[in-house]
């Protein structure tokens, strides 16, 4: 079996316009807000640097990337079927959900099964983080049931994957688990139970109920955090300066990722921080931490409180 991996010129050349369109932008007070660097997406860093890779290693990645959608697919199936429907209406809504969602999953099966008997395989990632796979020139884009998802599991392909082959310096960087997060619950008398990283990072609840899914939301700031940090430091390092009075959350989006605005003017990073987004974190603490991080200090930091807790 053959395997191409083209476009990999054409997505470099791209970034590299981007970049240069990013440097010669106006830097008056009155220019728009920049975007300062972008998160890159793990898993298109390890198919636009596979080139070098096996057949093997590249059939590998491609049948990791079909199973986890076909997984997350019946997930999503079983778990809509195990919720139910409380009335008619939802039960209608359920059935023309199911019904657009069988369709999707058989191809994905059928997608499966033709990968181990195709003549050519193809993986290509655009200059939006957008996956194409092609199997003997049949064409499909690499969509998930649910956007939420998309981050954390092409994170895990891509840390799979790097971990059973010889992976590019460019894909392992940024692959980053929820699991790497270690931390544990904290009760101390005179403050709500909370979870804390070893790092610092605690998050507060009212009661000690629900623990495993408290647990995973902090887990999942945590890990939203240390992306973040990761981003400031690489801004850092290509000499642009952090305000951190100014550092918040932008209404806005960049495809998957989340603006972070870094200065008054409102420069911004594009992070994948999901968590960040769908909750009610402390940005004072956020801020606190993340500055002392920079620094390479220590702080315990309480970016969620019980009181918003949600």
């Amino acid at each position: 079996m053959a395997m191409t991996w083209a476009g990999k010129t054409r997505w470099w050349m791209s970034a590299c316009v981007l970049a240069f369109s990013l440097a010669a932008a106006g830097e008056g007070p009155d220019a728009a807000p920049r975007q300062l660097y972008a998160e890159p997406s793990p898993l298109a860093r390890v198919i636009a640097g596979a080139g070098g890779a096996s057949e093997a290693a590249r059939l590998d990645l491609a049948v990791l990337i079909v199973e986890a959608l076909v997984s997350a697919y019946e997930s999503e199936l079983d778990e809509a079927l195990r919720a139910g429907a409380r009335d008619a209406g939802d039960r209608r809504k359920l059935e023309r959900w199911q019904r657009s969602v069988a369709p999707v999953l058989s191809e994905l099966r059928v997608a499966r099964a033709a990968l181990y008997g195709a003549r050519e395989v193809e993986l290509h990632a655009d200059r939006h983080d957008r996956i194409l796979l092609l199997i003997d020139g049949r064409p499909s884009w690499i969509a998930w049931p649910r956007v939420s998802l998309e981050n954390r599991l092409e994170r895990e392909i891509a840390a799979e994957f790097c971990g059973r082959h010889e992976c590019p310096t460019a894909g392992r960087e940024g692959v980053r688990q929820p699991a790497a997060v270690q931390g544990g619950w904290v009760l101390s008398q005179g403050r709500p139970p909370g979870w804390e990283s070893v790092d610092g990072l605690r998050c507060e609840f009212p009661d000690l109920a629900s623990r495993g899914e408290r647990e995973a939301t902090c887990r999942a700031l945590a890990t939203d955090l240390h992306a973040l940090a990761a981003a400031l430091r690489e801004a850092a390092r290509r000499g642009q300066r952090i305000e951190w009075s100014h550092l918040a959350l932008d209404a806005g989006s960049v495809g998957l990722r989340q603006r972070v605005v870094v200065n008054a003017r409102g420069d911004y990073l594009a992070v994948a921080v999901p968590e960040l987004a769908g909750n009610r974190v402390d940005w004072a603490e956020v801020r606190r931490w993340l500055q002392a991080r920079s620094k390479g200090r220590r702080v315990l930091a309480t970016v969620l409180g019980a009181a918003d807790d949600r």
